[in-house]
């Protein structure tokens, strides 16, 4: 049941669903009766309006935590080499 904003910093009870976003993760489960067999289920986590505009809810690494909502992913290539590559995508717009 949602009962507070998932951002553990945060203290904001919840109570309309108007107020804020609600956020459907699918999260793996291991079965208990023996087996180990892994399935999926849905479930439901709210960020207050204050923390939904500037974060989201995710599913990493087993587990569910909060992250920044514009953070680049941990994949993505370092910020020199993305200015490098707007500036030369601009200088080429610009020649044309």
């Amino acid at each position: 049941m949602l009962s507070k904003c998932a951002n553990p910093a945060c203290s904001a009870r919840f109570r309309y669903l108007r107020r804020g976003r609600i956020f459907n993760l699918e999260v793996k489960t291991l079965s208990t009766h023996g087996g180990g067999h892994v399935g999926y289920k849905i479930e439901h986590f709210w960020l207050c309006n204050s923390c939904a505009a500037v974060m989201k809810v995710v599913w990493e690494n087993g587990a569910v935590s909060t992250q920044p909502l514009y953070s680049p992913p941990a994949d993505s290539k370092s910020k020199p080499d993305r200015d490098h590559a707007r500036s030369a995508a601009l200088a080429a717009g610009a020649s044309s």
